[in-house]
């Protein structure tokens, strides 16, 4: 019987303990950890934050433990620490200041005083590697981006291999980006966002930036023509009195043409004059605020 009694308050005494020391408030609160860490990041993930409150003044070691529970990187040893907000940051490298691989990681915090260990709850994600981007297709080739809705933009598909948003630059300038994060889009670009852009050739890249802020090598350039309005041929000889005609080639419905003292507006793409008294003259066509200029050599 005495034994018995004995063992029931060995064990009244050890559940009363363990109660207790889950009734005992943690030392370490409102811990705070970032998600991802990048270190050649574009967008503001080069680095992790690591917050959190210490109740009790206390000597911190804070480090950084790979999936296997090694220790790659020490932030702080024995540092001497206040009551109060503690702030770590970790920039995605190892104690020898190479970058890690690409994983899970966790932050753990020792006190001295304490005699406690503690792993932080939060994990990291480790993503080092820039995704990839492929230009599919851009069409059409030639488009005049010039307000009246009739080949305004360019359509440019394109494919990754992770989530990504897809950034477009045009020779070389930065010009708009996708903010979906998808692994096959479609890209327009043209109309108001490419107003002014003069005419000629103009070459296109894609490049893609993951969740990560990871920034990709750019695509292939695709050359593409802006065209407004051209005359063809841009120099004419002819004898007075003969008729002759141009070419014009325009997306825009109807043009002004100006020869001399003479002008009118049509709809037809190919401009059927005659030739006035000997002298050269130049011919000036307009569609949208775009203009195009040839000579005319009128001989006797």
């Amino acid at each position: 019987m005495l034994l018995v009694l004995a063992l029931l308050g060995c064990t009244a005494a050890a559940f009363a303990v363990t109660e207790g020391l889950k009734l005992e408030k943690s030392p370490i609160t409102d811990t705070e950890v970032a998600k991802v860490v990048a270190p050649d990041s574009v967008t503001g993930f080069a680095t992790a934050p690591i917050s959190f409150v210490l109740r009790k003044p206390d000597r911190l070691t804070v480090q950084i433990l790979n999936g296997n529970g090694d220790v790659i990187r020490t932030l702080a040893r024995s540092r001497p620490a206040r009551p109060g907000t503690q702030q770590f940051i970790w920039n995605g490298r190892d104690d020898r200041g190479l970058v890690v691989p690409d994983g899970t990681y966790k932050p753990r915090v020792h006190l001295a005083r304490e005699r406690r260990t503690i792993a932080l709850p939060n994990s990291i994600r480790m993503d080092a590697t820039p995704p990839l981007i492929k230009l599919v297709s851009v069409r059409p080739l030639v488009f005049s981006p010039d307000g009246d809705f009739r080949a305004e933009t360019v359509r440019i598909r394109y494919l990754t291999n992770e989530k990504a948003q897809a950034i477009l630059y045009v020779d070389g300038d930065r010009k708009t980006t996708v903010n979906r994060l998808v692994r096959a889009g479609k890209l327009d670009w043209g109309g108001k966002a490419a107003r002014g852009l003069r005419p000629g050739l103009h070459r296109l890249r894609l490049r893609a930036i993951d969740a990560a802020g990871n920034l990709s090598n750019p695509t292939r350039a695709v050359v593409v023509r802006v065209r407004y309005i051209e005359v063809r041929p841009h120099v004419l000889r002819v004898h007075t009195g003969a008729r002759f005609g141009f070419r014009i080639v325009t997306d825009s419905k109807r043009y002004s043409w100006h020869l001399g003292a003479r002008n009118g507006t049509r709809r037809q793409r190919l401009l059927i004059l005659r030739a006035g008294a000997p002298g050269t003259y130049h011919l000036v066509v307009a569609a949208n605020g775009h203009v195009s200029r040839a000579l005319v050599v009128v001989s006797p």
